[in-house]
């Protein structure tokens, strides 16, 4: 499992951190606990932030709205790994984060699924978002990226004489 915290500033509400838990094995993400603003880092967690004066794990930009919209609808509706748990977990610590009440359908287009995003969408529910999108984007990728690379080991070991079984 591995430990998330999210500081949003610059919406509506005021600047906070959320403290949630991703698990790779399960595909389930829980949203734990809303909490005060928070720069600095807490329990190895990795840190995803939209202000550029926080060090980070990953620099959550307007340009990544949709896609943490879209990756939050797909956890939303997502069925983790055990065929029965939802993918998305909101907390009661954390329940004024989950962002459905902000955001509406807005029918298709050529690039896909268009959403109305409310103007007062509160720093927490970004931070939502943002977890939903590094969630979806980043674990998936690195879990791919760790396959290929035992890929090429294998690949290796079988160019130098090894055996490679399936």
């Amino acid at each position: 499992m591995t430990p998330i915290q999210t500081t949003i500033v610059a919406y509506s509400g005021k600047p906070c951190t959320l403290f949630s838990v991703y698990d790779n094995d399960t595909k389930v993400l829980a949203i734990s606990v809303e909490a005060d603003y928070r720069r600095e880092r807490r329990n190895d967690c990795m840190i995803i932030t939209n202000d550029p004066e926080i060090e980070r794990d990953g620099l959550y930009t307007e340009s990544e709205l949709k896609d943490s919209i879209s990756a939050f609808f797909a956890m939303q509706a997502g069925v983790a790994i055990d065929g029965k748990s939802n993918r998305l977990v909101f907390s009661d610590k954390a329940a004024r984060a989950n962002p459905a009440q902000s955001i509406e359908k807005d029918g298709m287009d050529a690039s896909g699924q268009r959403y109305r995003i409310s103007e007062s969408i509160t720093c927490a529910q970004i931070a939502a978002l943002a977890t939903c999108w590094y969630a979806n984007s980043r674990f998936g990728t690195i879990e791919k990226v760790l396959e290929m690379a035992d890929s090429i080991t294998a690949l290796e070991q079988l160019h130098h004489g090894g055996i490679w079984t399936i």
